[in-house]
């Protein structure tokens, strides 16, 4: 059993402050999903409720916590979509209130990161948005940090999910397609089930058709993925 926590982090709220954070319906819109996921396969599955978060409130939240789920949200309320006014300023704060915590206080928490593909695609891409300029900031500040983690970089997002869907991962950074809300959820409970092969990875998720195949080997995919630069450098001590 994995004891499971989701956090959604408004970027526009990100410099609250009234709250340490405010949590939303996070950005990859499959929350429900992935809890529906974790309580079948035996996993405890906890989030805050909607709106601001104290310290005190994510200390209590994060202190039994195996892995947590880090899916920052453009979702300001009442339906109302809200970019930051700046995407690095957001996406540093929200590293320094959480993943500077968890660093600091419970290392040994695996965190998987729910990105977007555009990150790979630098800030010239026709589609950029000041999120993802917040998202490059973030998973920076997540590689940095002493905990153990994964992230995965969502493509176009639809909610529908047909069964011939099956789950591909790459490492190529300039990856485009579409994923459904059902497999990105699977990838993320695959990712936390198999640390050992999906920890210091990046990845985007992507959903091929391909009628009657068996369901994908996701675990398999982890550990054929590369580990960043990040995951395998080791820090030596300095002499003097």
């Amino acid at each position: 059993m994995v004891d499971i926590v989701e956090l959604g982090p408004v970027y526009a709220e990100a410099t609250s402050t009234e709250f340490h954070l405010v949590n939303r319906a996070g950005g990859w819109g499959a929350r429900d999903i992935a809890e529906r996921l974790a309580h079948e396969r035996g996993h405890r599955y906890r989030r805050p409720a909607d709106g601001g978060v104290t310290e005190a409130e994510l200390d209590r939240l994060v202190a039994e916590a195996d892995a947590v789920i880090l899916s920052p949200s453009l979702n300001g309320g009442a339906g109302v979509m809200r970019q930051p006014a700046d995407g690095p300023t957001a996406g540093r704060t929200i590293g320094h209130r959480i993943l500077d915590r968890l660093s600091t206080d419970r290392p040994d928490v695996h965190v998987v990161l729910l990105s977007h593909f555009l990150t790979g695609h630098g800030v010239n891409h026709r589609n950029r948005r000041i999120h993802a300029l917040a998202l490059r900031a973030l998973e920076a500040h997540l590689r940095a940090g002493r905990n153990p983690w994964t992230v995965l970089r969502a493509t176009w997002l639809s909610a529908t999910h047909d069964p011939s869907y099956q789950i591909r991962l790459t490492q190529d950074q300039y990856a485009d397609g579409l994923v459904s809300t059902e497999s990105l959820a699977r990838a993320v409970i695959a990712a936390i089930e198999n640390p050992e092969v999906s920890a210091g990875r990046t990845a985007a998720v992507f959903n091929l058709s391909i009628p009657g195949a068996a369901p994908a080997d996701l675990a398999g995919q982890f550990a054929d993925l590369v580990p960043d630069f990040e995951a395998r450098f080791v820090r030596e001590p300095v002499a003097g």
